[in-house]
């Protein structure tokens, strides 16, 4: 049985992730109101965000293109070409998907003509600017140029196509959980399950894809406007029972809160010392983090603690 919290921050700059279509020529971005702590009390601001169902999409495509290269055949044909959407396989059992189908094992699925369904077991959190700092944002102007049957450009203006785009920088915090003590068995019925080998690759996988995540590998537009992304903290934990999310790397003190979320469940006897690993990144992480001893490992990057994660994942998965 293992479980995975993820809660952090990253600096995100100059990124259109998510936009809520064109009016006209010009594109804005997705926006939302947040709600801040001030010290004169709450204040609430419309700003850009990166919504959950974004983020799990994008971790769904990391995810099969991993399996994919790793010679794993076990996706449907409609999740090879990362469309994820209502599955379209004919069975009545869940099970049946979940062997067939990894992504669906994992992201969930629904098929309403057989009335099957499974809850997934990745969740994704908005990325939204942090309670410290707003992100500000502005539109860049494009231009998209028409050209002839013979390949030159006309002399009309109209061959000129103008067009407007909103782009955002700040500091943004993420949050993920996933209940990887389900991948590969059944919600409806816990005792039907695949292959101990099929869970381990599918947990790993599913770890080491946060990575795409993590590294800007998300959103719209990443053609002309990936992500430019710098993780600067990292709080991941893994145990082999279940624990509460993390706090969302939002607030300003979700570290001290989420460490003390483990603290607490150590010292009252709710988890022990070798059924919890916490892996930190960032000097004021690590700092705190010693208050856990042997639990907390530290680590230089985001991407060293998942693949340490990625292992004891695999061996921890049952």
């Amino acid at each position: 049985m293992v479980y995975l919290r993820v809660t952090g921050r990253a600096i995100i700059n100059v990124h259109t992730a998510n936009t809520e279509g064109a009016v006209g020529n010009y594109s804005g971005l997705s926006k939302m109101f947040i709600v801040r702590r001030t010290a004169e009390g709450y204040e609430v601001s419309e700003e850009p965000v990166i919504s959950g169902n974004m983020v799990k999409h994008w971790h769904a495509v990391a995810l099969t293109d991993r399996l994919l290269s790793q010679g794993y055949g076990k996706i449907c044909e409609t999740c090879k070409r990362h469309v994820m959407f209502r599955s379209n396989l004919p069975y009545d059992d869940e099970v049946k998907y979940i062997e067939e189908c990894a992504i669906e094992d994992i992201h969930g699925f629904l098929n309403p003509n057989k009335q099957v369904r499974r809850e997934s077991i990745a969740k994704f959190s908005f990325i939204v600017p942090v309670e410290d700092i707003r992100a500000e944002y502005e539109a860049v102007t494009h231009n998209r140029v028409v050209l002839t049957e013979k390949g030159t450009i006309p002399a009309e203006e109209a061959a000129m196509m103008v067009f407007k785009r909103e782009h955002a920088s700040g500091v943004y915090g993420f949050s993920c959980s996933m209940d990887l003590a389900y991948v590969g068995r059944a919600m409806a019925d816990p005792t039907k399950t695949i292959s101990a080998e099929d869970r381990k690759v599918r947990a790993k996988a599913a770890t080491l894809a946060l990575a795409d995540i993590l590294s800007g590998r998300t959103g719209a537009a990443q053609s002309r406007a990936l992500p430019i992304v710098k993780v600067v903290e990292l709080l991941a934990v893994v145990s082999k029972k279940p624990i509460p999310n993390m706090v969302h790397g939002f607030y300003r003190d979700y570290a001290e809160e989420s460490l003390g979320i483990i603290k607490a469940f150590l010292e009252k006897g709710i988890i022990s010392k070798n059924e919890v690993k916490v892996y930190v990144v960032g000097e004021k992480l690590a700092e705190l983090a010693k208050q856990l001893g042997e639990v907390a490992v530290i680590k230089k990057s985001a991407f060293e603690a998942l693949a340490d994660i990625a292992e004891v994942v695999e061996e921890w998965v049952a």
